[in-house]
């Protein structure tokens, strides 16, 4: 019989995440990483569903729509600062 675990301990996301214990902490306080408080003493569980969200470690992020947002035709001013006459020397290289 197969037992596959929906819920991590703090240890068990690092390990599972190939991070450290700080950086689970640090992704919990930025939002990054939802977790669920339990007990007296409050421990943290985290859902196997929100840890495979995760960006691993060496993994890029691929996000187009993250992309998109820092293109010309999205944003003028962008455009502006891109295409100017003052780095038309760059624009040769």
């Amino acid at each position: 019989m197969v037992i596959t675990k929906e819920w991590f301990t703090v240890d068990e996301a690092a390990e599972y995440l190939c991070v450290s214990r700080r950086t689970i902490y640090k992704l919990t306080k930025e939002g990054r990483l939802p977790a669920l408080r339990i007990g007296r003493q409050r421990h943290r569980r985290f859902r196997r569903e929100d840890l495979d969200k995760v960006p691993r470690p060496g993994e890029e992020d691929t996000d187009s729509e993250a992309l998109l947002r820092l293109s010309a035709k999205t944003d003028p001013v962008l455009a502006e600062v891109w295409d100017n006459d003052k780095d038309a020397a760059y624009d040769r290289l």
